[in-house]
């Protein structure tokens, strides 16, 4: 989401597998505006505040995490809890997690499809 927001050079590669329905868990607002503030805080950017905005209306489903905490730290020597959250909420959909992590990508593979960018 970073990326598309901020428009970097792997957003329209990102923009070109996501389809309309998407789905995330609701701590993604959260670690964007943690990226917003924390740029925002060292002056390498300066529209931090209609990027929240935009943020905000994406047009995102956002998922409680809560339901998946066990299954979540089934996965703890694997990954972290935050991209646990991504990857159980993948799983229960039946949905391909779309990521610029590969470190996710890797931990994730063999339990929910990936496209990593």
């Amino acid at each position: 989401m970073i990326d598309v927001l901020t428009g970097s050079p792997r957003a329209p590669q990102l923009l070109a597998v996501l389809d309309d329905d998407l789905f995330a868990p609701d701590l993604l607002i959260a670690e964007v505006f943690a990226f917003l503030r924390r740029m925002a805080a060292i002056g390498t950017l300066h529209d931090a505040d209609q990027l929240a905005t935009a943020l905000q209306q994406a047009p995102v489903d956002y998922l409680h995490t809560w339901p998946y905490a066990e299954r979540m730290w089934s996965w703890r020597h694997n990954m972290s809890p935050y991209d646990a959250a991504y990857v159980a909420l993948a799983e229960d959909l039946g949905a391909t997690l779309v990521t610029t992590d590969i470190r996710l990508a890797k931990a994730a593979r063999g339990i929910v499809p990936v496209i990593a960018v």
